[in-house]
């Protein structure tokens, strides 16, 4: 199973790195000719296909997968889902077409991851030349398991990650709808409606208050206080449309090691915001470096905070999701002024993705290492 993921998923990076690197190449030449670039190219589409096959076929791949596969099983047989828990209405919805058209759950799937990235290349299509690193930090990262775990929030994070732009615009009523929207494919993303009070503002940055307040999230989270508030999680965490009761809340809060992983999570944390101010200067002062650095720090610092909670953890879906284009304006300034920094990066990177393969494949439970569908459908017990 190693072997097969470090197959898998390099071969998926290394479509998507160059697939983005000639994107990347070909907007920046038709702009020197004064050219608009369709965003719809045939390596945008390469990309996407790709990300969209392997989570298609893949097989157990995220926690909730074969949850997600026996609820869409179900709706093909009965015309509504296995579960009591009430989905939000525009997974529903969708979810009963691909159902009623009998839609093999490969398509499902593949639907779903390809909507996932669709949202955040097109939210950077006039910044292709970030595009290589994003499939360094999707497929290489945590994130590609978030999105294959958590499948409804994950797609509401990234259409958050979207609009974005409607925040930098001061354009409030498409970001309500957008978000509005996000809401029906999973009902957290009410929540992203604040963002837009606070992220059109002016942050202050200073990186010694940064690194003190990631190290106070980190205390916190070790601490393990919160089973004294689980009647609090367990209401906030329906509302959040999570649902579960309490003692299902209190069995989702748990202790959480702080290990390699998470050590790497942290170091490229303290990476970014050492470098924050040399990349807002190299990249003239554009705003929305240091806006989107914030809200990935948020993420890296509440997830820690959070990490021994179920639910609340969940939340910082909708700030991780940030670390894709922070830290790939990372790379890019890595790479042209800091090279051990950039191959340091890739490095970590590949270090990280082998020690989730090979840590993981011992677990009774492996919902890291990929394996087809065609080799276990047959013996699924629904």
């Amino acid at each position: 199973m190693v072997l097969t993921s470090i197959l898998v998923y390099g071969s998926l990076t290394a479509i998507m790195f160059f697939s983005g690197k000639y994107a990347g190449e070909r907007q920046a030449k038709r702009k020197r000719l004064g050219l608009d670039t369709p965003f719809f190219s045939p390596e945008i589409i390469l990309s996407l296909l790709a990300f969209a096959f392997v989570c298609g076929a893949r097989w157990g791949v995220g926690s909730d997968h074969l949850s997600y596969l026996k609820e869409y099983l179900y709706l093909q047989e009965t015309g509504h889902f296995f579960s009591t828990n009430r989905f939000e209405s525009g997974f529903t919805f969708i979810s009963k077409i691909f159902a009623i058209c009998h839609l093999h759950f490969f398509f499902y799937f593949a639907f779903w991851a390809f909507l996932q990235l669709f949202f955040v290349l097109y939210a950077f299509k006039d910044k292709r030349y970030l595009y290589p690193y994003f499939a360094i930090i999707i497929v290489l990262g945590p994130l590609f398991f978030t999105w294959n775990n958590g499948i409804r929030q994950a797609l509401a994070a990234c259409i958050f990650i979207y609009s974005y732009k409607f925040i930098e615009k001061r354009q409030f009523f498409k970001y309500i709808i957008i978000i509005f929207f996000a809401s029906l494919i999973h009902f957290s993303a009410i929540f992203c409606i604040i963002f837009y009070f606070i992220l059109n503002r002016n942050i202050p940055f200073n990186r010694y208050w940064y690194f003190i307040f990631l190290i106070i999230g980190v205390i916190i989270g070790r601490a393990n206080f919160w089973t004294n508030f689980a009647n609090d999680i367990e209401r906030i965490s329906s509302a959040a449309g999570y649902g579960g009761n309490e003692e299902t809340i209190i069995s989702m809060i748990r202790s959480r090691t702080l290990g390699g992983r998470s050590l790497i999570t942290l170091a490229i944390c303290t990476v970014n915001i050492w470098f924050l101010p040399e990349i807002y200067k190299y990249f003239n002062y554009e705003k929305r470096i240091k806006t989107i650095f914030i809200i990935y720090f948020l993420g890296v610092a509440f997830f820690f905070m959070l990490v021994n909670t179920f639910a609340f953890s969940r939340i910082t879906y909708f700030f991780l999701v940030f670390q894709i284009p922070s830290l790939s304006y990372l790379f890019l300034y890595a790479k042209n002024n800091k090279r051990i920094i950039y191959y340091g990066l890739i490095i970590i990177f590949i270090i990280y993705s082998l020690a989730s393969y090979y840590l993981d494949a011992r677990l009774p439970e492996d919902n890291t290492n990929y394996n087809f569908f065609w080799n276990y459908f047959k013996i699924m017990p629904l």
